[in-house]
């Protein structure tokens, strides 16, 4: 077995950016963001978790009840991510905010009382720690975001959990270390 340290990443920097959704996305893992992108701001030091969705379901045939195909159902990619910074893009994320005015430095929201289902694009970096030129790269056209689970607010530092689900069709972009 051969092994290479060189391709275990230590992908310690990342960017959240969020747009709405059918803004023009970048073509490239180095393409520019359009200004209408906005980064969701530090993350948690836990990072960011893609969970694979789905259930599997075996198909049997009537001798022996042998497993003759298996096949996934509703299958699907969501990232959770954990938000630290109170601003204005991670409110509207978690809250049903119906309207909102900032006066003289006070931003005040009239919220609904459930959650809501947020549409927009995305795009999602990661930089190697060791290596700023080890980078991978998603873009996303339609990512629906969601809470995901407990607003904490304490004396270490008030965080918002998300949940994002990729609809439909990504591009995923990485630097390949291999051939180098």
């Amino acid at each position: 077995m051969t092994v290479n340290a060189n391709l275990a990443r230590i992908y310690g920097d990342s960017s959240v950016n969020l747009a709405p959704f059918g803004t023009t996305l970048p073509t490239t893992i180095d393409g520019a963001l359009d200004a209408a992108f906005e980064d969701v701001g530090w993350i948690n030091p836990d990072g960011m978790t893609e969970s694979l969705g789905g259930s599997v379901e075996k198909k049997r045939g009537f001798q022996k009840q042998g497993v003759i195909r298996t096949r996934v159902n509703e299958g699907g990619t969501s990232w959770a991510f954990v938000a630290l910074e109170t601003k204005a893009q991670t409110n509207s994320l978690r809250y049903d905010e119906k309207a909102v005015t900032v006066t003289a430095g006070v931003r005040k929201a009239v919220r609904g009382p459930g959650q809501r289902i947020s549409i927009r694009s995305a795009v999602i970096d990661f930089f190697d720690d060791d290596d700023d030129e080890v980078k991978a790269r998603l873009i996303i056209p339609r990512f629906e975001i969601a809470p995901n689970g407990d607003k904490n607010i304490n004396t270490d530092i008030a965080s918002y959990p998300f949940i994002g689900e990729i609809i439909g069709d990504y591009t995923s972009f990485e630097t390949d270390l291999e051939d180098a």
